[in-house]
């Protein structure tokens, strides 16, 4: 099974924790888009990692009769039609510190957007991520904003690094780790790309984790590149069961094995 990496934006920015707290209190069990019915689980895997699994299928989709595998008879069908067999599974997690959502069959990536928009009301997308940072600078023209992640080690305690000067200038410990977002407005990238190539050498030096970048083009077309992701996909190895199925439990326990949580 491969899990697809993408960037989540829900009214237009980055979820947080509270964002899917809400989506728990409104989100509903038993979700209809067009003729599909879905079952639908959400909980928090932890601080970091917040679950949701589909179970799904076409509603109208049904026949009268059956066969009978055992003798290759046709029967009529037992099932009525109120009732709908769940077919297709689809899993997604979304890491919260990484800002990424991760689904298994990335043509359905719509399937977990367009829940997510009606339960909370509110316009929900995924966008692709840039993997060089040279594709991005051809692409964009503009930079908007840099977020960078800061942890507590020997190198950032430093007094001249910029996560021992954030917590002189509150007058406070340091803290385990520190997240700061630097809004460029819309600066040309082309006066930038040196800064932007700095900023990849303090992301491969251990300095800042988590470095996303984002810009857009003449048209205003937001991209965005993710130096703490080089991989768009996470592969795991999980047998089905005798019903052709995926156990969510074993799925999930997988996936948190390959993000490292």
């Amino acid at each position: 099974m491969k899990f697809s990496s993408m960037l989540l934006y829900i009214d237009d920015d980055f979820p947080n924790k509270q964002t899917f707290e809400q989506l728990l209190q409104v989100g509903r069990s038993l979700y209809r888009k067009g003729k599909f019915l879905y079952s639908v689980e959400q909980s928090f895997i932890s601080n970091q990692h917040f679950w949701m699994y589909f179970q799904y299928d076409n509603e109208n989709l049904y026949s009268d009769t059956v066969i009978d595998t055992t003798d290759n008879s046709s029967k009529n069908n037992p099932r009525p039609k109120s009732q709908v067999e769940m077919r297709s599974q689809l899993f997604a997690c979304y890491d919260l510190r990484r800002n990424l959502l991760y689904v298994s069959d990335y043509s359905k990536k719509s399937t977990v957007t367009d829940y997510i928009e009606e339960m909370l009301q509110k316009p929900t997308m995924v966008k692709n991520i840039y993997k060089s940072l040279d594709e991005f600078v051809a692409v964009v023209k503009y930079l908007k904003s840099v977020t960078f992640t800061q942890r507590r080690t020997i190198f950032t305690s430093t007094p001249e690094s910029i996560f021992q000067r954030q917590a002189n200038m509150f007058g406070l410990d340091l803290p385990e780790h520190s997240k700061l977002k630097l809004d460029y407005g819309s600066s040309p990238v082309g006066i930038v790309k040196t800064a932007l190539q700095d900023w990849e050498l303090k992301r491969n030096s251990g300095e800042f984790e988590d470095v996303l970048i984002v810009g857009f083009d003449d048209a205003g077309f937001e991209s965005t590149f993710n130096f703490s992701t080089m991989i768009s996909s996470i592969e795991i190895d999980l047998a089905r069961d005798e019903n052709d199925r995926f156990n969510q439990d074993g799925v999930r326990t997988l996936l948190l094995a390959k993000l490292g949580a």
